[in-house]
């Protein structure tokens, strides 16, 4: 069974974007703080892969930086 990745939560919208996208899932560690967490190493290379589309996402949002 693939290992389970888990890192740290983020009230960004365009990570919580990214981590629907490829099929990650928010959860929640032993202290009961959420955690972004993926089924495996290729969700989560998917997810660092889509942050080449941080800026179109900001400027779709109107938020360019």
């Amino acid at each position: 069974m693939a290992r389970t990745i888990t890192i740290p939560f983020s009230s960004d919208k365009f990570d919580q974007w990214r981590l629907h996208k490829v099929g990650g899932q928010i959860s929640f560690n032993k202290a009961g703080r959420p955690i972004f967490q993926f089924k495996n190493a290729a969700q989560y290379h998917q997810y660092l892969e889509l942050n080449i589309q941080r800026q179109n996402f900001m400027k779709m949002k109107g938020e360019v930086r």
